[in-house]
C-alpha cells in the first residue's frame, strides 16, 4: 500500500459503489449487480475504516460501504463475513461537496475528496470575484 487506504481498496474509483441519484440509487441497490459489487468488499481489509471515513448511518448513505448495502443509512444485506464490531462510526459527518466538506477533511487531517476540493476551489473563486467587484475602479474618476 502506496497512498491512503481509500486508493488501496478493491472499490477504489468505482462509482457504482455509491450511486449519486437518490431515484436511481434505491432501484440499483437492490438489483443482483449491487449484490456483485458486494462481493468486492469481502475480503477487503478495509470495511471498518470505510465505515469510519462514510459514516453512512449518520449521513443517511445510499451505497456500497464497509461489506454492507446501505439505504438511507440502514443495513439492507451484508458480505458473508461481515462483523459487527465493523459498524462503529468514528468522528463527525462531512458534508461531501461543500465548503465546510473541505474545512471538515483538513480538521481530520486527511485531504479532501474530489466533490469538497471542488467545492472549496469554487468558494474561494467566489470570494476572489467578490474582493475584485469591491474594489474601487483606478480608471475611473473619483469625486
Amino acid at each position: 500500500m502506496d497512498g491512503a487506504w481509500w486508493t488501496d481498496a478493491p472499490c477504489a474509483g468505482d462509482l457504482r459503489f455509491a450511486p449519486p441519484e437518490a431515484e436511481q440509487a434505491a432501484a440499483f441497490l437492490r438489483s443482483p449487480l449491487a449484490r456483485q459489487l458486494l462481493a468486492t468488499c469481502q475480503d477487503c481489509p478495509f470495511r471498518s475504516a470505510c465505515i469510519s471515513r462514510v459514516l453512512p448511518r449518520k449521513s443517511g448513505f445510499d451505497g456500497i460501504c464497509g461489506g454492507r448495502l446501505w439505504i438511507d443509512g440502514q443495513v439492507q444485506a451484508e458480505c458473508a463475513d461481515a462483523d459487527p464490531g465493523e459498524l462503529a462510526e468514528h468522528g463527525s459527518y462531512i458534508p461531501h461537496g461543500t465548503e465546510s466538506g473541505a474545512r471538515a477533511h483538513n480538521r481530520r487531517g486527511e485531504p479532501a475528496c474530489a466533490w469538497c476540493r471542488e467545492a472549496g476551489r469554487r468558494a474561494q473563486a467566489d470570494r476572489r470575484a467578490r474582493r475584485r467587484a469591491a474594489r474601487p475602479d483606478p480608471s475611473s474618476p473619483t469625486h
